[in-house]
């Protein structure tokens, strides 16, 4: 038996490596965006997409870094071992997004989903490692729980940013997938190999693919892959511009007021009408919360605060009812208008849309008859 070499790695494959789980990080992150947006059913999809695509990368990354290293002399594998490895980060890394988009229990998400992706993970580095044939592997204990505690802390992190929608998806793509080469090549230094002579391996196992070939036929198939779901993200990304200049479009030639603003009250968008009616500047309306326009002169703020907590335990006697009240311009000057709140999620969030009727004219007409 001959000790397995840890040196002369191939740096041509150790950076191809790192490129597959690179783009394997940045399209999973872009598809885990679309999770809060999507509809119970869509966010399934977008899980399992999101997941699927992260643990397939970090498999191929793993697979094609194995192929980098000088052991054994005649790389031979146990394909049955292999898939059973990626399924196994796939299934784990499903089950990590399930539970962070989905338990409704108060330990804290990201660290029970994280820990379990984690294991997953560290079971498809080490299971596919066992899958060299005629290979004898003896781990080294610091090494071994090192290698698992860093793909622990990197699910933890992958799931935290799934969910954290102002992230740089590219910044963050590079290091998880950082961490996530440190973490392979820990696992392996961790194995002390032990292999039969050249002669005995050939004589079991007469074919042998060039470990250059194999790689790029595995990295080939795993890019079409991530494009094929990049590019099915991209053109969700298209549809959803096309259907938000629409909005606009019809939020624009709105003849109503139509503000929307956040659980605090502050309003983050308005349209023409809203500004017109108001006499504020867009920029002037969005420094604002709805509390300006409806309450002025409420200095102690009790009325506002009626209002604040109507809208936060969603009283069914405001949100989606018309009611009429006073509303108030830029001038402080007052008039009569028919406001509906109505509520809706927007990544996460609470939101809440205004529209706001002026029925000045209606009730000059009523006076006048």
């Amino acid at each position: 038996m001959h000790l397995a070499e840890t040196h002369r790695y191939s740096l041509y494959l150790i950076l191809l490596a790192f490129v597959i789980v690179l783009l394997a990080s940045y399209t999973s992150l872009k598809l885990a965006r679309r999770i809060a947006d999507s509809s119970p059913w869509h966010q399934k999809l977008w899980i399992t997409s999101s997941a699927t695509t992260l643990s397939v990368g970090i498999w191929s990354m793993h697979f094609i870094a194995i192929l980098a290293c000088p052991y054994p002399a005649v790389k031979s594998f146990d394909i049955a071992t292999l898939f059973t490895s990626l399924a196994i980060a796939v299934i784990g890394s499903i089950i990590g997004f399930i539970v962070m988009h989905f338990a409704t229990f108060e330990f804290p998400k990201f660290l029970l989903g994280g820990t379990f992706m984690g294991l997953s993970i560290s079971g498809m580095h080490f299971l596919s490692m066992s899958a060299l044939n005629q290979a004898e592997i003896h781990y080294s204990p610091i090494p071994f729980i090192l290698s698992i505690l860093i793909a622990i802390l990197v699910s933890i992190t992958t799931l935290y940013l799934s969910t954290y929608t102002k992230q740089k998806v590219l910044s963050s793509g590079f290091v998880i997938s950082l961490a996530l080469t440190g973490m392979h090549y820990i696992g392996v230094s961790a194995g002390k190999m032990t292999y039969p002579d050249r002669s005995m391996l050939a004589e079991h196992y007469p074919v042998d693919m060039d470990a250059y070939v194999l790689a790029l036929l595995i990295a080939f198939g795993t890019i079409i892959f991530l494009s094929f779901n990049l590019f099915y993200s991209m053109k969700i990304d298209q549809k959803l511009l096309e259907q938000f200049a629409l909005k606009a479009s019809l939020l624009d030639t709105s003849m109503d007021s139509i503000m929307v603003f956040n659980s605090r009250g502050w309003i983050i968008e308005c349209n023409s009408a809203a500004s017109a009616a108001f006499g504020y500047t867009r920029k002037q309306t969005l420094t604002l919360t709805m509390f300006d326009f409806l309450f002025p002169f409420d200095r102690n703020g009790e009325a506002a605060a009626a209002l604040f907590q109507q809208l936060s335990r969603q009283d069914a006697a405001l949100l989606g009812k018309r009611v009429e009240m006073a509303a108030y311009r830029a001038d402080r000057s007052e008039f009569p208008a028919e406001i509906t709140i109505t509520g809706f999620q927007f990544k996460g969030k609470r939101m809440f849309a205004a529209t706001i009727r002026d029925l000045t004219n209606q009730k000059r007409s009523v006076s006048a008859s």
